[in-house]
């Protein structure tokens, strides 16, 4: 939905023809289609799907590719083609797919760009701007230092949700009678 807010054609690529209709219905993509050439390919699938629907795009004549998955280093390793650039948009809800979907979710939003050494500069501006474009800030990071900060991150609130219940088990034993 960001994508057309921003001015783009948006052809949507999904094995599931009522999803994808769906997808139509709720304006995220224009059309449903095929993979094909195109200026920007954006890969949204599960993240051990991204290296080979990436590669899939490659090959159909995408300009450019990017994904949004939450993890960058293997695919970095296994998509080495200059027009790839690994993404991660820090943005979301606990809702998935359509039902998480709104024309404004990337604005303000951070937007992790993870190029990997033989992506070309070209590219990486190409993907930059558009990411920019739905109101997101980019900062650029290595694939394996994004991985690592993510998962810091992911697993603080964890760790301390864990700790304060313990603490409060703890203080519930001191306050039984």
């Amino acid at each position: 939905m960001a994508l057309r807010q921003a001015g783009w054609y948006v052809i949507g690529v999904e094995p599931d023809r009522e999803r994808a209709e769906a997808a139509v219905e709720a304006g995220a993509i224009d059309e449903i289609g095929r993979p094909r050439e195109c200026d920007l390919a954006v890969i949204a699938t599960p993240v051990n799907d991204v290296a080979e629907s990436a590669r899939a795009a490659l090959d159909a004549g995408a300009a450019v590719v990017t994904d949004v998955g939450s993890v960058k280093g293997p695919i970095a390793a296994e998509v080495t083609d200059p027009r790839f650039v690994g993404g991660h948009p820090m943005a979301g809800s606990e809702q998935d797919g359509l039902a998480g979907a709104s024309p404004d979710l990337f604005s303000g939003a951070t937007w992790v760009l993870c190029p990997n050494p033989s992506t070309d500069d070209a590219a990486f501006a190409e993907v930059r701007e558009v990411v920019a474009g739905m109101g997101a800030h980019v900062i650029a990071i290595p694939p394996d230092r994004h991985d690592t900060l993510v998962a810091v991150v992911s697993h603080v609130p964890h760790l301390t949700a864990a700790t304060l219940m313990r603490l409060a088990d703890g203080r519930a034993e001191e306050h039984r009678a």
